[in-house]
């Protein structure tokens, strides 16, 4: 079964009252759009994600989203709807899909139940579409009457479609719709499901919305620590990120010793709670000199690295006779570059012991690594 996600992430936010875009408004240092996209990622892959733009959109943010896809990004219409039916006619020209499902791009912590409700249920192939909707809780008045709340429900986004079907109607709709159900509601003997839907799943639409969804990502801030220790021996170069600096030490270790890595893979165990490097890599022969690079990117895979958004990581080395100032910055370019994250929020120290203990008498290097993280 083929599925394209659409991420509607085109509209000018004129509620949202900020110089800045609402998608691209950072929370945490990190853009609103981003959270969505990284968030229906764990479900779906680049190939059957396709993302609306506005027209006003600058070449960083343009970089940003086209990590997130590999489709050519699509210029908005006037309106959601708009935007959508643009959507729609790219997918239809190119590609043949059995399912289409549409995603606002300002929903950024959408639960993980939702998606796989909604994926399972479509499997299933049992209806037209699938609807993530919510019974109304609070009591409802019309003209100061109370009316039945049973009666209604609030709707909300990733909503899915036979994709023909879709297709098929949406140059048919007279009035603009407010969501995509809108699209097809008239029709008759409609084979709906719907996927419950949750209070967590917002839409940001208007700028005090931030101080609900800080408190929501806040939830899920994880912070991992990892420290490593590895005695020195005479040799030319030193192992540290990945990096060889030239040295008249080297460090002793099953694999390169690379204190660094081996921290900063003990910090990502930590955030995501799967024990620590020896639990994974053991000292056998498979392991034996191994480059720590080739570790770390096992570990990504391991714990499902494309769930983490980086807030800070800050590695401190210890080490008495080799000097590290002058590559600290190359340190903190390969980690940034190993780990995917922006260079802005690593940052490396490099410390002596005072010549005390075996660091200080140059028996050995040491790292201790934070990492902050959320988790989505």
């Amino acid at each position: 079964m083929k599925i394209a996600c659409i991420i509607l992430a085109s509209g000018n936010s004129v509620r949202f009252d900020s110089l800045q875009p609402k998608l691209f408004f950072n929370i945490y240092s990190t853009p609103i759009i981003e959270y969505t996209l990284k968030n229906i990622l764990k479900h779906v892959n680049k190939e059957s994600i396709y993302i609306t733009i506005p027209k006003k959109i600058t070449k960083n943010q343009k970089n940003l989203l086209n990590k997130f896809t590999s489709n050519r990004l699509i210029y908005g219409g006037k309106n959601r709807f708009e935007s959508l039916k643009k959507a729609i006619f790219e997918l239809r020209e190119n590609y043949s899909y059995d399912y289409v499902v549409i995603h606002d791009g300002a929903r950024p912590v959408t639960p993980d139940s939702i998606y796989k409700n909604l994926f399972k249920n479509i499997k299933i192939d049992k209806h037209e579409c699938y609807i993530t909707a919510s019974r109304i809780e609070d009591t409802i008045r019309k003209n100061n009457i109370t009316v039945d709340r049973k009666r209604f429900k609030i709707y909300q986004t990733p909503q899915a479609f036979k994709f023909k079907l879709l297709s098929n109607y949406i140059n048919k709709v007279k009035n603009l719709p407010t969501d995509d159900l809108g699209i097809l509601e008239k029709k008759k003997n409609l084979k709906v499901k719907f996927i419950e839907g949750s209070k967590e799943n917002i839409k940001v639409t208007k700028l005090n919305d931030i101080i609900l969804l800080k408190k929501l990502i806040s939830n899920k801030i994880k912070i991992g620590n990892g420290f490593d220790l590895h005695k020195l021996r005479k040799g030319t170069y030193l192992s540290l990120a990945g990096i060889k600096i030239k040295a008249k030490f080297e460090a002793v270790g099953y694999s390169d010793g690379d204190v660094v890595l081996h921290s900063i893979i003990d910090a990502l165990l930590g955030i995501t709670r799967k024990g620590d490097i020896g639990k994974h890599f053991p000292a056998i022969p498979k392991y034996k000199n191994i480059s720590s690079e080739v570790l770390i990117n096992e570990i990504k895979n391991k714990i499902r690295y494309d769930k983490l958004i980086f807030k800070n990581i800050d590695c401190t080395i210890i080490c008495q006779k080799i000097r590290l100032e002058k590559h600290k910055n190359d340190i903190k370019q390969k980690i940034s570059k190993l780990l995917n994250c922006k260079k802005s929020i690593v940052n490396v120290k490099a410390k002596t012991s005072d010549k005390v203990g075996i660091i200080g008498k140059s028996r050995a290097i040491a790292c201790w690594t934070t990492i902050t993280a959320i988790e989505l």
